[in-house]
């Protein structure tokens, strides 16, 4: 995975340095907590707005280097648009999405930062636990970066955030309990987007189902389904698309057994073509050059059943991850091909042989016709 930002809550208060963040609506108010906070920085707030012709706008931002009567290095003010769509409940026509704010402050942020406060005050009054937890969830995805194989940048390319992060909010222990949930969300979209990013010649078939079994840690009951298993079960499909490549290809079953027993689970389906060129039907090479992507459908299944095992998901969920290479080699599949598939006794004449039109539909009900056989 990615660097886990660090990430913690604590009260409204002035940072003893960094960075520090702060909200003011397009009246240019902040929160009366953050307002006594700045003290005479708030003067130096309404120069500089009117310097800068900020207003408050939505999204706006106002950055102020060494901030005359603070400690903190840089002072931002982000703009929460009209006062009137400040609603933590929905009550408002266009109530504030927290999710986003956090990005946006995040994205404010210098990369060079080690340290960062946000104060989540608005004009009428602090953040709720749930808006400043989904804050926080925002914040962190924004400060999301994969650069695990980057060994040097371009001039003037900035690298990712990595500072500390401090949410200062009025209820510390009732944020903390909001974001429990957020974060095992936070955690499943990074998992997505790392497995999403990774170069086909790392990820392949049988490495995303190493990767895939590590959720047995969580409570998942998982099977992993080798060329042979799915020989016998008549999974000729998949193996038709995964037969030109020196990549075995895998099934990969995982059970979340958090329901009453004899209740249907809920079930997820992903394709998982880990490069796609096309096969015989080959791509060109602009179609080519993001296909390691194809397993996104693969890497979202996984992340979801992550993310809901560690929440304790109270229904049973199964998730089935259809993992392939469709590469060019010698064994390649050949289109009008006849492929035997042990579905009701269907055999498929295969005009097309591009991943797509042959794993994920057949797969999916592969899936459905064998789930009573692998839950359990």
């Amino acid at each position: 995975m990615a660097d886990t930002r660090k990430l913690g809550f604590g009260p409204i208060a002035s940072p003893s340095g960094g960075v520090l963040v702060v909200f003011a609506d397009d009246n240019l108010h902040f929160g009366p907590r953050t307002r006594a906070l700045l003290g005479s920085a708030a003067d130096l707030v309404a120069r500089a707005a009117k310097s800068e012709r900020f207003a408050g706008k939505s999204g706006s931002a106002l950055d102020i280097v060494a901030p005359e009567g603070l400690k903190a290095s840089r002072l931002v003010v982000l703009g929460t648009g009209k006062a009137a769509d400040q609603a933590q409940d929905g009550a408002q026509d266009k109530p504030q999405d927290f999710v986003k704010l956090g990005g946006a402050a995040m994205g404010r942020v210098p990369s060079a930062a080690s340290e960062v406060t946000l104060l989540l005050e608005l004009a009428d009054g602090p953040l709720k636990p749930d808006s400043a937890a989904d804050v926080a969830l925002g914040a962190t995805l924004r400060a999301y970066s994969f650069d695990r194989y980057k060994t040097k940048r371009r001039e003037g390319e900035e690298g990712p955030v990595k500072a500390r992060i401090t949410l200062g909010v009025a209820d510390v222990a009732g944020a903390k309990r909001a974001w429990a949930a957020r974060e095992a969300v936070a955690d499943g979209v990074v998992m997505a987007r790392d497995l999403v990013n990774e170069p086909p010649n790392v990820l392949f078939p049988i490495e995303f189902a190493r990767r895939a079994a590590s959720l047995r840690k969580l409570g998942v009951g998982i099977d992993v389904l080798d060329v042979k298993a799915m020989t016998k079960l008549g999974m000729g499909a998949l193996l038709g698309v995964g037969q030109g490549s020196r990549q075995d290809s895998r099934i990969v079953v995982m059970r979340w057994n958090g329901g009453k027993k004899g209740t249907s689970p809920i079930a997820f389906i992903g394709k998982g073509v880990c490069f796609d060129t096309g096969g015989i039907n080959l791509k060109a090479h602009r179609s080519m050059l993001d296909m390691h992507t194809d397993m996104g459908g693969s890497a979202v299944a996984l992340a979801v059943l992550e993310a809901l095992s560690s929440l304790r998901f109270p229904f049973g969920v199964d998730a089935w991850l259809a993992l392939a290479e469709n590469q060019i080699g010698r064994m390649r599949l050949v289109a009008a091909a006849i492929r035997q598939v042990h579905l009701d006794g269907y055999v498929l004449d295969l005009l097309h042989v591009l991943a797509d039109r042959l794993d994920l539909r057949v797969i999916g009900l592969r899936a459905l016709d064998q789930r009573a056989r692998f839950r359990r």
